[in-house]
């Protein structure tokens, strides 16, 4: 009888150990796969904030040909104003039918 309790207790230590190494395992799996979903999310709005400004300072430079700075500025800051405006809105368009 002692002997059929004790290979029981063993049994569900065991069982508890397996499952605290699988646990372990998905938990780190779950922690990279965050980490990496992570810095990639940063390389790619790097790049899309630096490509921005490298495409709205060209604007301003091909405006500054033609017309006073002053001008220019309103016009390439307008048009900045318009472009996050359109994506703030698609952004809460899209939150709201989530």
């Amino acid at each position: 009888m002692v002997q059929r309790v004790v290979a029981l207790l063993i049994a569900v230590v065991e069982l508890l150990e397996v499952e605290a190494d699988r646990l372990t395992m998905s938990v780190r799996r779950l922690l990279v796969t965050g980490a990496l979903v992570a810095i990639g999310t940063a390389v790619v709005a790097a790049g899309l904030v630096g490509g921005s400004g490298f495409l709205v300072w060209s604007l301003y430079l091909t405006l500054l040909a033609r017309m006073p700075a002053a001008l220019a500025a309103l016009i390439v800051g307008l048009g900045a104003w318009v472009l996050l405006g359109g994506a703030t809105w698609l952004a809460v368009l899209r939150l709201r039918r989530s």
